[in-house]
């Protein structure tokens, strides 16, 4: 009966030795983490500053812009880390604005025949964009706790599909400028989609909350500082800059 005694301890501080020596490696040796990202983007390609010639926003509406990609952090002593992420990202909105000496081009349809202008719009406006990109962010993260994790850096996008598109209704536009003649607009439209710059860049921030062992609530701004069209673009008067956050989950493949 004492030999028995003696052995099982003896098993049971082999056993505990055993694990303790697999937490620590685990601890040592674990400098990384792998996470598949998914979420919804919501914002606007925005002018700022904003501009005087859009005098009243009738509206704002979201349309699909899913967010989907794949993370990795190497992590550092000190609950610090270096973290980058592949995704692709749909960034896309809707907008009806009043406007005013608007610079734009426009098209109008008279049978079978389409009509140009470029000139200053006053009337009403409405926008659709739809743009998908390749999407880098690399950053600094930062380990509050257990839970809550922070990122900040900047990001990289390469777009592979634009649609920047709408229609003018209910003005006039000065033909060739201010002083221009005055056509009457009952209905034209616009298609910018193939003006937009292939390649973004901005400031890249957000959150993780922990909500499960494998599952974290997600937060993410995206500020452009890159135009959204080139400078020569004679479409607007103004920069757009892609603005948005992304609302999602995080889940953590280890």
């Amino acid at each position: 009966m004492k030999q028995s005694l003696l052995i099982y301890l003896m098993l049971l501080t082999a056993i505990a030795t055993v694990a303790q020596s697999s937490d620590k490696e685990t601890v040592r040796t674990r400098r990384h983490e792998s996470n598949v990202l998914a979420g919804f983007n919501l914002g606007a390609a925005a002018p700022v500053p904003f501009p005087n010639t859009i005098r009243k926003i009738d509206g704002w509406w979201p349309r699909m812009s899913p967010s989907i990609g794949y993370e990795y952090i190497y992590l550092l002593p000190q609950k610090w880390g270096i973290g980058a992420s592949v995704k692709l990202d749909y960034k896309a909105m809707g907008t009806r604005a009043q406007v005013i000496y608007f610079p734009t081009i426009i098209s109008v349809k008279d049978g079978d025949q389409t009509n140009d202008f470029t000139g200053t719009f006053s009337g009403s406006n409405e926008t659709r964009m739809s743009n998908a990109y390749v999407t880098v962010p690399v950053y600094g993260v930062y380990q509050f706790n257990r839970r809550w994790k922070a990122r900040l850096g900047l990001y990289m996008s390469w777009l592979f599909s634009s649609e920047f598109e709408g229609n003018v209704s209910d003005g006039y536009i000065r033909n060739g400028g201010p002083t221009g003649e005055k056509v009457n607009i009952d209905v034209a439209t616009f298609d910018f989609g193939d003006e937009i710059n292939s390649f973004d860049v901005g400031l890249y921030g957000g959150g993780d909350l922990l909500i499960a062992r494998k599952l974290s609530a997600s937060v993410q701004l995206s500020w452009g500082l890159r135009p959204l069209f080139p400078s020569s673009f004679q479409g607007m008067d103004f920069p757009l800059y892609n603005i948005f956050g992304t609302l999602g989950i995080t889940y953590h493949l280890h």
